[in-house]
């Protein structure tokens, strides 16, 4: 998460005074070097465990009490379960918590019913919670997870887009694209769609490969991101992946810029997300998007204004979709291309996103109660 938010930390911290919290110690001291600030180290688990929960309450509970904070911020559902606990068993008088996606809408029985009653646990101790989007609200509203008041922060998403950063038009970037491109051996003529995330099976991957495969001879596949064995990808979907000649497997970049910039299109068939930032860096990278009419997806992208929204789970509907794709011209892809990012300038520009999160602060410190427009 911390990754996600890099800078925002650190750009607080000339406002408010800043202690983060983090549940992993690999990377903590890449976070203290980049963001100038006391990082202690609280350890959590994925998953349910009740006692090595209980275990990560306290020490949360311990941290508090030593650091006293007039307010606390939690974004993933573990962070949230234990802060929002441990601040409530403090009684620290501001507790805020970032829901950036639910999982229980796509789970069936005792799972679902389990992470029903956390998110909601979280809530009764949070003093205020916010969606990371409009769709984050209009489930937790339509489930009763809450009766508590909800604002979206902007018009959504938890960091925002440093644009010069994501930018089609930065040499360095073009340089290695162009050579990324040349050690693929993807032609110019070929029309390439990209996939960045978490190959696992909730990403739409098998999906995504269907679709893929029965497109023309000139279209390329390339996917960036690790192996997710927390929700695998089939073995038949795995096989073809790395026997199909056209689709190029990247595993994990550091950097997903040099794919995006020989990329013509992102492509996101996830079965649900919070507010996928990749599709708001795509846009900023001239890329329009295809992706699944989902949270998050559907707040970002307009249909012929800047990609498509189709029906998850559907790959019949995403192969119409990345054919209707294959059919324009490379103009009219590059127009609706500079929408999207005009669009990602707009509405989703990190500096301003960071300039609400120092008002939303101030406003909740001041005991202003009004939602941040």
């Amino acid at each position: 998460m911390l990754t996600i938010l890099k800078g925002q930390p650190e750009y607080l911290s000339r406002f408010f005074q800043i202690v983060l919290a983090s549940g992993e110690e690999v990377g903590r001291n890449e976070v203290v070097a980049q963001e100038k600030l006391e990082t202690c180290l609280v350890p959590m688990v994925r998953g349910i465990h009740p006692v090595r929960d209980a275990v990560s309450i306290f020490r949360m509970a311990a941290l508090i009490f030593k650091v006293r904070p007039s307010l606390i911020h939690s974004y993933t559902p573990k962070a949230g379960l234990v802060s929002m606990l441990a601040g409530w068993i403090c009684r620290t008088p501001r507790r805020v918590h970032t829901f950036t996606g639910l999982i229980f809408p796509t789970t069936r029985g005792f799972k679902r019913l389990l992470l029903i009653f956390v998110d909601r646990l979280i809530c009764a101790c949070a003093t205020h919670i916010v969606p990371e989007g409009n769709g984050v609200k209009r489930d937790l509203e339509a489930f009763k997870i809450t009766a508590k008041s909800l604002s979206v922060i902007g018009h959504g998403n938890i960091a925002g887009v440093d644009t010069e950063y994501f930018s089609p038009l930065k040499l360095d970037v073009s340089a290695r694209g162009e050579r990324l491109r040349r050690e693929l051996k993807i032609p110019d003529s070929s029309r390439v769609f990209c996939f960045v995330g978490r190959l696992n099976k909730d990403k739409g991957i098998g999906e995504l490969v269907s679709a893929f495969i029965k497109l023309p001879s000139d279209a390329r596949l390339i996917l960036v991101g690790a192996l997710d064995k927390t929700a695998p990808v089939d073995n038949k979907t795995l096989g073809e992946i790395e026997l199909h000649p056209r689709i190029h497997l990247l595993g994990f970049l550091k950097d997903i810029r040099p794919a995006l910039f020989i990329a013509d299109l992102l492509v996101l068939p996830s079965y649900r997300e919070g507010f996928p930032n990749v599709v708001l860096q795509a846009g900023a990278m001239n890329l329009p998007v295809i992706a699944t009419n989902i949270n998050g997806c559907n707040e970002i992208v307009e249909p012929g204004f800047n990609g498509w929204l189709v029906p998850a789970k559907n790959p019949q509907a995403l192969n119409l979709a990345m054919q209707e794709s294959l059919s324009m011209s490379r103009f009219d892809l590059k127009k609706m291309g500079e929408r999207a990012r005009a669009r990602v300038q707009d509405r989703f520009e990190r500096s301003d996103h960071w300039g609400r999160m120092v008002h939303f602060y101030r406003s909740l410190l001041s005991f202003d109660r009004k939602p941040v427009q």
